[in-house]
C-alpha cells in the first residue's frame, strides 16, 4: 500500500527512519567513546610522564587533547554526512554535511533537499550530538581533575 497524503507517509516511513537513526546513534556514540577513551588516556599518560610538572607543558597537552575532542565530534558529523549520502537521504556531500552539522546539537533550519519521508532525520543527529557533546564535557572534566591532580602533587611547579 502506497501512501497518499503526507500523514500517512509520515507514519509510512517512522520505521525505517528509526532504525537508521538508532543504529547511527549508536555507530557515533561507539567511535565518539573510543575516541575520547583514548584522548583521555593518552592526557592522563602525557601530563604524568615527567617527574618535574609544569604549567605550560601541561596546559599545553590540555588544550590539544581538548582539540582533539573537537575533531572527534567534526569526525561524528562526517560520519553523519556520509551515511546520509551514501543511503541517499541528502544527494550530494556538501548538503549533507551542512544538514548534519546544522543539526549535530539543535535542529538547525536548513532546508536541504531530502528525500521525501526522511524528515526525523535530523532529530536523531541532534539526539546523537547531544549525547556525544555531554560525553566530551565529561572527559574534559575528567582532564581538568587529572591536570589539577597532577599540579598539586607537587609544589614545584616550572613554567
Amino acid at each position: 500500500m502506497s501512501p497518499t497524503s503526507s500523514i500517512d507517509l509520515a507514519f509510512y516511513n517512522s520505521v525505517p527512519q528509526t532504525a537508521f537513526g538508532i543504529f547511527m546513534i549508536g555507530l557515533v556514540l561507539t567511535i565518539d567513546g573510543f575516541a575520547f577513551a583514548a584522548i583521555v588516556s593518552f592526557f592522563r599518560s602525557t601530563v604524568g610522564s615527567h617527574p618535574i610538572p609544569s604549567k605550560l607543558r601541561s596546559t599545553f597537552f590540555f588544550v590539544v587533547c581538548t582539540q582533539l575532542l573537537a575533531l572527534a565530534q567534526l569526525g561524528a558529523v562526517c560520519i553523519w554526512a556520509l551515511s546520509l549520502q551514501l543511503i541517499g537521504i541528502v544527494p550530494n556531500w556538501f548538503n549533507a554535511l551542512h544538514l548534519s552539522a546544522s543539526s549535530y546539537t539543535t535542529l538547525g533550519d536548513f532546508p536541504a533537499a531530502m528525500a521525501e519521508g526522511w524528515h526525523l532525520i535530523p532529530v536523531f543527529i541532534a539526539f546523537s550530538g547531544l549525547f556525544s557533546f555531554a560525553w566530551a564535557a565529561s572527559s574534559t572534566m575528567s582532564m581538568v581533575s587529572s591536570l589539577n591532580s597532577y599540579l598539586d602533587t607537587t609544589r614545584n611547579t616550572n613554567l
